[in-house]
């Protein structure tokens, strides 16, 4: 290697070695060096006087008293952050029922233009060729991410296979494709799917596993695309006993599509709504409601958990042992020394907290 490669090399983990210790968290690393030299002076006071002023009962008596009241100022704030996260996660799980309304509503309108033989200008290249026989079961997801990534399905052989069949049209045959994995899991047999083919509020939430599958192969964009190219292939006339339910079904996606034509410019319009708007939001909702404790309520019950068993538990166990060996009153004075240390971390930290759960931007 020359002295340049070796510079260069020396100057990439140098560089790499900056931007991973740039997102340290040096605040709380430090308050933690602080609370340690805290804990550590107090242990050092109390073990070194130990056998002359250090009364062990009454500092186990008072760590039960201070950790009481601790913990239970805790606590309460802890119910009450709990009570405020319920009812936000409840706005958060309505708005996602209400998002969720729109992708049934969605899903309703392309099982309309999949359903029904007639309706693509060439049933070979789409509805016969996908729908049925041996490419039944090749999915949206594993035919995209086959082309355009790393990704190797299960199927990979037959996902080549109809790629490269006679029926298959380029464009048609995706956008099709796409339509039908968006309104059945074509991983599996036929399914019925009640929510599909009435008008009823479905009250349920999707998968985030399907969406974030949604997102990752682009299908709403692909749906966009596609229909943006301004071919026929969808006879929209054949779909005229159903255009009514169609267009009440776009209408209750948004009200800005009530009174539209059925074309594709209604159909490229709610994809691209999907594509840039309700996928994300969806995905970004349901993530949100799958998380658990998180932020400051994992801190507070780690606080709380701490200050429990080493202020609490231990201490009361200790003063039903009772001993004046030199063992049991260094245990003592870790005890107390640790109890200072969480106090003084909370101490400091608290500002912090409070200001940032004020802080809405």
């Amino acid at each position: 290697m020359t002295n340049d490669k070796k510079v260069k090399s020396i100057k990439l983990i140098l560089r790499r070695l900056y931007y991973k210790m740039k997102i340290l968290p040096w605040v709380n690393i430090a308050i933690i060096l602080i609370c340690c030299l805290i804990s550590t002076f107090v242990f050092y006071q109390l073990s070194k006087n130990s056998f002359k002023s250090f009364a062990a009962t009454t500092t186990l008596t008072n760590l039960l008293t201070v950790n009481g009241v601790f913990s239970a100022i805790l606590i309460t704030y802890l119910f009450s952050r709990i009570t405020w996260t319920k009812d936000r996660k409840l706005e958060l799980f309505k708005e996602a029922i209400s998002i969720s309304q729109k992708f049934t509503e969605f899903r309703r309108i392309l099982n309309k233009l999949t359903y029904y033989y007639n309706v693509w200008d060439n049933d070979k290249a789409t509805k016969s060729l996908i729908d049925y026989n041996k490419f039944k079961h090749i999915d949206f997801y594993d035919f995209k991410l086959k082309f355009i990534s790393d990704y190797k399905p299960h199927n990979a052989n037959l996902i080549t296979e109809l790629y490269r069949h006679s029926n298959f049209s380029e464009g048609k045959s995706d956008l099709y494709l796409a339509m039908v994995s968006l309104v059945r899991n074509r991983n599996r047999d036929y399914e019925y799917q009640e929510e599909l083919y009435k008008d009823f509020e479905y009250k349920g939430l999707y998968n985030i596993k399907v969406l974030g599958k949604w997102l990752n192969c682009g299908i709403f964009g692909s749906i966009s695309y596609w229909l943006g190219q301004q071919q026929n292939w969808i006879n929209y006339t054949a779909l005229s006993q159903d255009r009514e339910y169609i267009l009440s079904a776009a209408a209750r996606i948004n009200i800005k599509y009530k009174e539209r034509e059925l074309n594709n410019s209604l159909i490229m319009e709610l994809s691209d709504d999907f594509d840039s708007y309700y996928l994300k939001e969806l995905y970004t909702l349901l993530k949100e409601l799958k998380n658990g404790i998180q932020d400051l309520n994992l801190l507070i019950i780690s606080l709380i958990s701490i200050s429990l068993a080493f202020g609490v538990l231990l201490p009361f166990i200790l003063l039903l042992i009772g001993s004046s060996e030199c063992w049991f009153l260094n245990i003592v004075a870790l005890l107390a020394s640790i109890n200072s240390g969480l106090i003084a971390y909370f101490i400091i930290r608290f500002p912090y907290l409070i200001n940032r759960e004020l802080k809405w931007i």
